[in-house]
């Protein structure tokens, strides 16, 4: 693995895996080294002292490994759980702020649809409805708007929930989370 252990070192997801990963590999391949018995296979002096040398690199890599992994947890459990809790209620509560932008766009949609034919039927002219009804561009337009943004806002949210051991609170930038996030701790 090759990391040096700092005090204040951060761990990342990925670095956390690819250091459980590592840890159970090299736990199986230190497990088989002792179970040969080097004097009953007659190795050479050369052959022992080259076994002995790949056991201690195993141990190495495997303390290392348990490094990050100590540090990672120490990241975990010194974690914003407050901040953790409400970018989780902000995620779900995203969902309904969405279905409810789509259901808005729908029923703007609709009743100028409705409206448009009712006019129709009573014989006015395409013009004649122009003048009456007002273009509901502009506001589906806007509520797409919001729906982008909520969108964004949510993929941030999922990325900040998914980092876990770090919790960066970096990537809630620019949401609504953002004056929650204390900024000496961006970075």
């Amino acid at each position: 693995m090759g990391l040096k252990m700092h005090k204040n070192l951060k761990i990342t997801k990925t670095e956390m895996c690819q250091a459980v990963s590592v840890k159970q590999t090299v736990v199986a391949a230190a497990l088989a080294l002792e179970k040969i018995d080097l004097e009953s296979i007659g190795l050479s002096a050369s052959d022992t002292k080259t076994v002995a040398q790949a056991a201690k690199i195993l141990c190495k890599i495997n303390a290392e490994a348990t490094a990050v992994i100590d540090q990672a947890n120490k990241q975990f459990h010194g974690r914003d759980e407050n901040l953790i809790n409400l970018a989780s209620s902000r995620f779900f509560y995203i969902d309904r702020l969405l279905e409810e932008h789509k259901s808005n766009q729908y029923w703007v949609r609709k009743s100028f649809a409705d409206r448009t034919e009712e006019l129709k039927k009573q014989r006015f002219s395409q013009n004649e409805i122009n003048a009456i009804l007002d273009d509901p561009t502009p506001e589906i337009e806007a509520l797409q708007k919001k729906i982008d943004a909520l969108v964004n806002e949510k993929s941030k949210i999922e990325k900040f929930l998914g980092d876990a051991p770090m919790f960066d609170p970096g990537l809630l930038a620019g949401t609504s989370l953002s004056p929650q996030i204390n900024m000496s701790e961006v970075g």
